[in-house]
């Protein structure tokens, strides 16, 4: 041991040789496990110098930067972007970090950094974990931290098979006797353990046993620290949310728990947040108290997600324990982090304390994304609204009047985004994910606006003149020259909301009423003050901003007037990175606001700003300036002339080739291309063709040398940007277009072994059948073969059975348009084709794969039933379960997975096809046999079942089948319907009225006010209630009525009111070409314009073909569903019958 101490003195040594000579002797001898234990033991040994014990600072992200100004050395501690400078005072290899060490390259396998060849032996192991456990209590706080960090290393893979009484140990280290640094060090320990090792099992069952010793050290702050107490209520948050994850499988048990638990803690929690924060800093001047605070927050928001009606009666207390702690800090705040004239100290954090932050900003952050949530719960809602006028409350307005001061620039942003415009463009990207607290604040911003509408609106107007006032008072007494900032922030929180905004102007005037937030007064006293105020270089940069983001709404001449200042900004040399980031952002909203009401010569004019700054940026400010882009060239694309088009293009793929591999600037120029494309132009598609393409071409040849290369992959994406931005049809798309990339398109798709070049490829051919598919048809290669030849035999190589389903998971949408487009020509090979698809159906797995083969069957279901349905009467294919009729793998693989369908135009077809095969005559129809609905059982009754949850039971089985009376399963079908859940079994055409039916119940709700049936858009505070299944099947009675049970009332004429004509109802949801299910793009949707499918009124359809089923009795209607439809289906087939 003393030679090992000589060289862990020898890593602290100020001789550079002395130390790299120390160094490299302990690398050779932490190869050899004795040297771990003595490691162990040298840093629990209390007679040594403690620089020899610890683990390095270098791993504990805790030193400040030494040697820099104070202010300075502020900054580096508060911001998340800085590089943290260490002292040298203590280096790498000090006892705790050498073990450390070695623990990660010798204990196990198990870590990645594991170097083998052998592990460390049992017995050294057992020794190591011993001494090293003993070390959690020592009284030096830095080494009980190198100790927890090497005991929950071992703990990764050593728990529960080689150390078994690890968890006992842990739990009598935190025992009522133990020492305040016992339970720390333990605590340290635990927190790692049950947030990272133990599943469910582990944990609940000594949680009981846990909790309540946790929650005395949480009330227990003259004896533990509070960074110990944290982590106590992080393990309690830790319980919470493995018994959310246990509630449905055991819901008796969980209630039970949240029932005993839950109050208790609760009280706790109130008990804490109820002392002034602003005391409790005063107490820790290194804000440790905030440890608590910040935990019990995020404590909260767990229990709000996963037991909210726990929370319901007390959420009105810790919503203003919440408002008290903003008000109070906010003096705090501003002074330390906002002015620019403060010396404020903030203070350093503690070391290793990461697990439980005690930082100003997060705990403020924390506490508005509290709000945030409660604010749309109903518990809350009265605090915010007067019940009876409703109208905004006096805590709404202040609301937002906190939100607007706590959303103020930073000195950090100040200081950073003067000077890195890359910082800048993230930091105001709303898509970025980065999270502080004036994000937090423009997110309650946005959550009050959404939840309390027009009294929201109102209250902000309020809140943002008030404040305003208050900053105009500021600068006019000269006692706060950060005055702007307030200015700066409420237009930044404003300017957020301002889709939601532009909604309520356009709906107060559509009832001649004024808005309550007063737009023209902004934009006639405020806004002018500031766009030339270049000594507010913030200020000003917003005020574009904020003008763009209301463009709609301002008159045109003004708009144009602010589209030219913002272009003089572009050309000014001393405006600095916030103006100009901010004029770019400006443009950008113009011209996507006003599309073709803006001067084509201010397009121009713009755009002979922006290609210069191309090369000159980079990363967030290139991608930003790229994007400006898109919406400029909609209004210039169309007035280019040849030369300006084609050194467009050329800069555009100079820009592209410098990082091909950057996804997000790689998505941005592949919407520039799209843009251009998208014009009518000659000269354009002139230029696309002979600048773009063959370009894109030959980069795609790459592939040759480079299987995998970003570059061809890349190009890929880019020439199918400019292809899908093509108009449909022969006389519009192009010609020749397809042929200038045909031949490296085809060989790469054919080469390739990376799918998703193998996805785009498939991506640009699927968009040339849909627009213009006699260029496919048209083109030959070097030996003579078709396009289509090329193509069926890239789909018949994806459907092989051992190809990747993601791999061909595009086929069927390729086949369903070339059957579309190139029927006749397809008409040879389409009875193999449609094999091929069936017997790949057979083993598919995904619901997405088993959509694409399904889809084409749909289709010609529709247009040639008979003829589909006799080919696949005639086949047999191989499947799992063995042979198997064609026409059972599909209508199986078509009831199974028909919920989880995606598409405007899919939902419809197979709405369409499944409503034709069930009105069909042939015989074969009434011989199939599909999963009907889930029956309870005593492992599902408390579950609820969603539908990708029943998708899930129908696809992970164990055998367990009820027989219909009338149909006999031959064993390959028993096989097939084996399930872990039951399922009825039932005639085919049974499930596909069933399916019919859910159409119209889905497409009920979806269409109902606020897309929620009758519900209130606010949360609901109740927990989930327990599945329910109604298997009523009453009798019939009259025609219409026989299906409708006697309680529904009210409920089946809502339904009926829903299910009637005009724009509401059925209708609107079924022709909504906006729906959430798979709405299809505009360009995607063109070539459908005149598509039967597309273009069918699926209401009228639908109340056509159970008017006709039913009066006809088509297939026994009346038979199946009495035998087979729920009460509520009977509900939904009665309220169609009856207005139809």
């Amino acid at each position: 041991m003393d030679q090992l101490i000589q060289v862990l003195q020898g890593t602290l040594s100020a001789d550079p040789n002395a130390r790299l000579s120390a160094e490299l002797q302990l690398s050779q001898l932490t190869g050899q496990s004795e040297t771990a234990l003595a490691l162990a033991q040298i840093t629990v040994e209390h007679s040594l110098d403690i620089s020899l014990r610890q683990i390095s600072p270098h791993s504990l992200a805790a030193s400040i930067w030494v040697g820099a100004p104070r202010h300075e050395a502020r900054r580096r501690v508060q911001t998340g972007r800085r590089l943290i400078r260490f002292t040298p005072l203590q280096r790498d290899h000090a006892a705790g970090f050498a073990l450390k060490k070695y623990v990660k390259e010798h204990w196990s396998p198990f870590f990645s950094t594991f170097k083998g060849p052998n592990a460390t032996t049992v017995e050294i192991k057992a020794q190591i974990r011993q001494t090293i456990f003993g070390g959690l209590s020592d009284p030096i706080r830095k080494l009980r931290l190198a100790c927890a960090v090497v005991v929950s290393d071992i703990a990764h893979p050593d728990w529960p098979d080689d150390w078994p009484s690890l968890m006992t140990q842990l739990l009598q280290l935190i025992g009522p006797a133990a020492s305040p640094d016992a339970v720390d060090g333990g605590m340290r320990v635990l927190n790692d353990f049950v947030g990272i090792d133990m599943t469910e099992d582990q944990l609940l069952p000594i949680a009981r046993e846990m909790l309540p010793r946790l929650l005395e050290i949480v009330g227990t702050p003259q004896t533990h620290s509070p960074s110990t107490r944290a982590r106590a209520i992080l393990i309690f948050r830790a319980c919470v949310m493995t018994l959310f994850t246990v509630k449905e499988e055991h819901p008796v048990a969980v209630k039970a728990a949240v029932t005993d638990i839950l109050p208790t803690w609760l009280s706790a929690f109130q008990h804490l947040l109820a002392t002034d924060v602003a005391t409790e800093l005063t107490s820790f001047p290194t804000w440790e108290a905030l440890a608590v605070r910040t935990t019990v927050f995020g404590a909260l928001e767990v229990i709000l997600n996963s037991f909210p009606s726990t929370l319901k009666a007390l959420l009105p207390i810790f919503l203003q324990f919440a408002s008290n702690d903003l008000a109070a800090l906010l003096p705090v705040y501003s002074t330390a982090f906002l002015s620019s004239t403060s010396e404020f100290d903030v203070p350093v954090p503690a070391e290793g304390d990461s697990q439980v932050p005690a930082d100003l900003p997060g705990y403020i952050s924390t506490v508005l994304d509290f709000v945030t949530q409660l604010a749309g719960r109903k518990s809350v809602k009265a605090l915010f609204l007067f019940p009876t006028t409703k109208s905004g409350t006096q805590l709404l307005q202040s609301t937002f009047e906190t939100a607007i001061l706590y959303a103020r620039m930073t000195t950090d942003d100040e200081d950073d985004w003067a000077s890195d415009p890359n910082a800048f463009v993230a930091d105001e990207d709303d898509e970025m994910v980065i999270y502080n607290v004036r994000a937090a604040s423009i997110d309650l911003t946005s959550s009050l606006i959404d939840q309390f509408e027009t009294a929201a609106v109102t209250s902000l107007w309020g809140a943002f003149q008030s404040r305003l006032h208050d900053a105009d008072a500021a600068r006019t007494n000269g006692t706060d020259a950060d005055w702007w900032k307030i200015y700066e922030a409420a237009l930044a929180l404003v300017g957020d909301v301002s889709s939601d905004l532009l909604s309520h102007v356009e709906d107060q005037a559509s009832q001649n009423k004024r808005s309550a937030f007063d737009l023209e007064a902004v934009f006639t006293s405020i806004i002018p003050n500031y766009l030339g105020a270049t000594e507010l270089p913030f200020l000003q940069g917003r005020s574009f901003v904020f003008a763009s983001q209301f463009a709609p709404v301002l008159p045109s001449q003004l708009a144009h007037q602010y589209i030219d200042a913002a272009i003089q900004v572009l050309d000014a040399t001393d405006a600095g990175v916030p103006v100009k980031v901010s004029a770019v952002r400006a443009l950008t909203n113009f011209f996507r606001h006003l599309k073709q009401n803006v001067e084509p010569s201010q397009a121009a004019q713009s755009i002979a700003r922006l290609l210069p700054l191309l090369p000159q940026t980079t990363e967030n400010t290139l991608v930003l300036i790229v994007e400006a882009l898109v919406p400029i060239l909609r209004v210039a694309a169309p007035s280019l002339d040849a030369p300006t088009c084609s050194s467009l293009i050329q800069i555009v793929l100079e820009t592209w080739f410098k990082k091909p591999e950057d996804p997000i600037l790689g998505v941005a120029i592949g919407e520039v291309f799209t843009s251009l494309a998208s014009t009518p132009s000659p000269i354009v598609t002139n230029c696309l063709q002979t600048d773009a393409l063959p370009t894109l071409s030959n980069i795609l040849l790459e592939i040759r040398t480079d299987p995998y290369s970003a570059s061809a992959a890349s190009a890929l994406e880019l020439i199918e940007a400019i292809l899908s931005g093509r108009p449909s049809g022969p006389e519009h798309f192009g010609p020749g277009l397809f042929g200038t990339v045909a031949a490296s398109l085809f060989e790469v798709i054919s080469s390739t072994e990376d799918r998703s070049v193998t996805q785009s490829g498939l991506n640009i051919i699927t968009t040339v059948v849909r627009k213009d598919v006699g260029q496919l048809l048209a083109w030959k290669d070097a030996q003579g073969r078709s396009g289509l030849e090329l193509v069926l035999q890239q789909v018949a190589k994806l459907l092989e059975p051992d190809e990747s389903e993601s791999g061909g998971l595009f086929v069927g949408d390729l086949v369903l348009h070339l059957i579309r487009k190139a029927g006749e020509q397809l008409g040879p090979v389409l009875p193999d084709l449609l094999k091929a698809f069936v017997t790949r159906l057979a083993t598919a797995e995904t619901a997405s794969f088993s959509q694409s083969l399904i889809l084409p069957f749909a289709y010609l279901i529709h247009k040639q039933a008979d003829t589909v349905l006799a080919l696949l009467e005639g086949i047999t294919v191989a499947s799992p379960t063995g042979p198997r009729p064609a026409l059972q793998v599909l209508l199986s693989s078509w009831s199974e997975n028909v919920d989880v369908f995606q598409g405007f135009w899919a939902l419809k077809a197979s709405t369409v096809a499944l409503a034709e095969l069930f009105l069909s005559p042939r015989p074969s129809l009434s011989q199939i046999v599909v999963k009907g609905d889930l029956l309870l059982t005593d492992a599902n009754r408390n579950r609820i079942m969603t539908r990708a949850r029943a998708k899930n039971s129908q696809s992970k089985c164990l055998p367990h089948l009820i027989e219909s009376k009338s149909i006999v399963l031959t064993d390959p079908q028993r096989a097939f319907f084996s399930d872990p859940d039951q399922f009825s079994l039932i005639p085919f055409r049974a499930k596909a009225l069933k399916v019919l039916l859910k159409d119209a119940q889905s497409a009920l709700s979806e269409s109902a006010p606020n897309g929620s049936g009758r519900k209130d858009h606010h949360h609901d505070d109740d927990e989930d209630d327990d599945a329910e299944s109604d298997d009523g099947d009453d009798e019939w009675a009259d025609e219409g009525q026989e299906f409708a049970s006697g309680g529904l009332g009210k409920d089946l004429d809502y339904l009926s009111d829903l299910l009637g004509g005009g724009s509401g109802g059925l209708g609107k949801y079924l022709r909504d070409e906006g729906s959430e299910d798979g709405e299809e793009d505009e360009e995607d949707a063109e070539d459908l314009k005149d598509d039967e499918i597309y273009q069918l009124d699926v209401a009228t359809y639908l109340k056509d073909f159970f008017h006709q089923a039913y009066t006809n009795d088509s297939n026994h209607l009346k038979a199946l569903a009495t035998e087979y439809l729920k009460q509520e289906e009977k509900d939904i087939l009665s309220v169609l019958l009856t207005r139809a």
